[in-house]
């Protein structure tokens, strides 16, 4: 996000800095070098953030954070201060101030706050203005502007219009079919048909009927002759998802399907050829799965040639408010009902969940919600009561009296306390690559107390390939 930042400061050489680091990544400044001379510049230019220090000649940060708080609410504030009054600057924030920066500061880490600032920003954007709903249409479907789903579009990009095998990975929920489907529409093969099939949900003794097919009396039940999967699908895309749960005697013939394009139906002596585009997806560690003997090596290295790695929801928190727009008018739009506006807290309270179950239990938790409401506003109360499958019902109405609040009140505690434990352990084993010794030292705890926070809430590395 691209922003307009003005910068307060009566030492022309922090204004100066500031300027200069901000230009770099990208972004639009000003400076004003006393407070007086701000509130002029703020009368005439809209800003997403203001960084401001405390201690001004003229007129100080506290007074600039009071007017832009009343009349420029939208507006995020950031204190810059000395050391010695770090305290005063902690003070401001009870008035409005979204964080302060102590003097002197590192080019990190003032942008370390801008970015945060602008994550504020953008939620007070989606929270307070009037949507546009038709900016959700997203790439091929997919949702987000994140870095890290953009980088996931570029891939989509340049794989699309070839005929190489794609591996799509990443943990449950979070848009496998929806990029394979992507990859498709964008391909010559666009006019075709996309066949998506679950190899999980097929039986063992059925599946390569399914796949490939049968001729009328190979099996018992066998009454008439099946065309499978491979030949249905003509000319089109097949998109193959938890391949890792493909049976070792079935193997074999997908690796003759990718390296030969024929195959043999159930019970038949009959060759058959076949034009379609692969693409497989897991969820699983298939690496490991070779070396465990679960999964034939050769077929592996022939699945993974062009491998799209998909983020969690945690590691794109950033596109979950468009997401929560996207499925809030998804489902109002199924039952005729005016989508809801939803407040800073409860959207920042979706931001700040682990989310487990990624995109897919997201749009359950919306359409629940979007069921449940009653009026025309989303908060916290409701989010929290839905996330942490409390009691109390999920509408506009507050509790109705000191015993429901006190109820209400331990059972959002006791869930709370277990999910930020989770989401604690979690983001630590993130930021130091599931290393749980670096980990437990990040966070200033015992290896074995850190293992035993893991064993309690059953996180593991995920199992799919890097």
């Amino acid at each position: 996000m691209k922003a307009n930042i003005l910068v307060i400061d009566d030492e022309l050489v922090i204004c100066q800095s500031c300027e200069k680091i901000f230009k770099k990544s990208g972004h639009d400044v000003i400076y004003a070098t006393g407070g007086r001379q701000a509130l002029k510049i703020l009368e005439e230019i809209n800003f997403d953030v203001v960084f401001t220090d405390l201690k001004m000649i003229d007129v100080g940060g506290m007074e600039v954070l009071q007017a832009i708080k009343q009349k420029y609410p939208d507006t995020i504030v950031v204190v810059i201060t000395g050391y010695a009054t770090v305290a005063s600057a902690v003070e401001t924030m009870k008035y409005g101030a979204f964080d302060y920066l102590p003097k002197p500061f590192t080019p990190s880490e003032i942008l370390t706050v801008l970015n945060r600032a602008l994550e504020k920003r953008s939620l007070v954007k989606i929270t307070t203005e009037e949507y546009n709903y038709s900016d959700l249409s997203g790439f091929e479907g997919i949702i987000g502007k994140s870095p890290s789903i953009v980088r996931v579009y570029n891939l989509i990009g340049k794989v699309a219009p070839t005929d190489s095998t794609v591996l799509i990975l990443g943990e449950s929920g979070t848009g496998k079919e929806m990029t394979a489907h992507a990859i498709h529409n964008r391909s010559l093969r666009k006019e075709n048909r996309f066949f998506p099939i679950d190899i999980s949900s097929l039986s063992a003794g059925l599946i390569e009927s399914e796949l490939f097919g049968h001729i009328k009396g190979s099996f018992t039940g066998a009454i008439t002759d099946k065309q499978g999967v491979f030949e249905a699908a003509k000319d089109g895309t097949i998109f193959l998802d938890e391949i890792g749960n493909l049976p070792l005697e079935t193997q074999s013939k997908m690796l003759r399907i990718i390296q030969e394009k024929e195959f043999i139906p159930v019970g038949s002596t009959t060759t058959k050829q076949t034009n379609v585009r692969l693409i497989f997806a897991t969820n699983q560690n298939l690496k490991k799965a070779v070396e465990n003997g679960k999964f034939r090596e050769d077929l592996y290295y022939r699945l993974n040639v062009f491998p799209i790695k998909l983020p969690a929801l945690r590691e794109r928190k950033e596109d979950i408010p468009e997401l929560t727009l996207h499925f809030l008018k998804k489902y109002c739009g199924k039952i005729n009902k005016v989508i809801p506006s939803i407040d800073i807290e409860a959207m920042e309270m979706l931001q700040n969940y682990h989310w487990p179950g990624n995109i897919r239990e997201l749009e359950h938790i919306i359409e629940r919600l979007t069921i449940l409401i009653e009026g025309d506003l989303i908060n916290s109360v409701q989010i929290s009561s839905v996330l942490y499958k409390t009691d109390m019902i999920a509408s506009s109405v507050l509790p109705k009296n000191i015993y429901d609040l006190n109820s209400f009140k331990k059972q959002v505690k006791e869930t709370s306390i277990k999910e930020i434990e989770k989401l604690f352990v979690t983001e630590a084993l993130l930021r130091n690559n599931w290393n749980i010794s670096k980990a437990a030292l990040d966070v200033s705890m015992q290896r074995s107390n850190f293992q035993a926070l893991m064993r309690k809430y059953g996180i593991k590395k995920p199992e799919y390939d890097e």
